[in-house]
């Protein structure tokens, strides 16, 4: 007698939920951006009048908007995969943690979860390459992915100032045609919200990143676990 499988432990509203959530946070690191970075007035030298955001100011603060929704789009997508193992494998939110982390210590010291290389092979690994995150770049496009590949050596650069974070954030300003005239002491603010030069406002890269995590979150909000197991 064949043995019945129980039903999957995740549900379509989780999915919608965590994904409507995390597009809202982008939606409003847009708003902030475009208030304080671009718009933004502050208090005059004299206390009293207020003047235009600086330019060195609006940078700065592009950086720290972009760092905390990077920081959430790591935590997004870590629950995203947690999703396709609890579906695919039906298993238990704690279980999963052992299934996509270590066998004896679960997700403790387990990082990385806003890297698309990583979770792509991760995806691979566990469940092959027709999986969602196994076959991560087909499901976002080679735009998107591209982009969160980059936001991803961004967000390391801001997180580390040197080693391997510094060099990678270099080859990808090389990547990017910015001569090396520009690229010296080039600040990641700058590189956010200036770069592309040719690109309008509304298309740097920090509109970019963003766009890249809302079409992350629109597709595994619609093709993660809306298909059959």
């Amino acid at each position: 007698m064949k043995t019945r499988m129980p039903p999957p432990r995740i549900t379509q509203k989780f999915i919608d939920n965590q994904s409507d959530a995390f597009i809202k946070d982008l939606h409003r690191a847009i708003s902030l951006y475009e208030k304080i970075c671009v718009n933004g007035y502050v208090l005059a030298n004299d206390g009293i009048a207020t003047r235009r955001i600086s330019q060195p100011d609006s940078r700065d603060m592009t950086q720290f908007i972009f760092f905390e929704i990077a920081a959430k789009f790591e935590d997004f997508a870590k629950v995203m995969f947690q999703s396709e193992v609890r579906f695919l494998l039906k298993v238990t939110r704690a279980q999963a943690d052992f299934v996509m982390g270590d066998a004896d210590n679960g997700m403790n010291g387990k990082m990385g979860w806003g890297t698309p290389a990583m979770l792509t092979q991760r995806g691979k690994n566990l469940f092959g390459a027709e999986s969602f995150f196994g076959a991560l770049g087909n499901h976002i496009g080679p735009i998107a992915y591209k982009a969160l590949m980059d936001a991803h050596t961004v967000r390391n650069r801001l997180a580390h100032s040197g080693g391997s974070a510094q060099t990678k954030f270099v080859k990808l300003l090389e990547g990017c045609g910015i001569s090396i005239n520009e690229r010296q002491g080039m600040a990641v603010g700058r590189f956010l919200k200036d770069y592309p030069k040719k690109k309008p406002a509304g298309e740097k890269n920090f509109h970019a990143y963003i766009a890249a995590y809302e079409t992350f979150a629109a597709k595994a909000k619609t093709e993660l676990i809306s298909r059959p197991a």
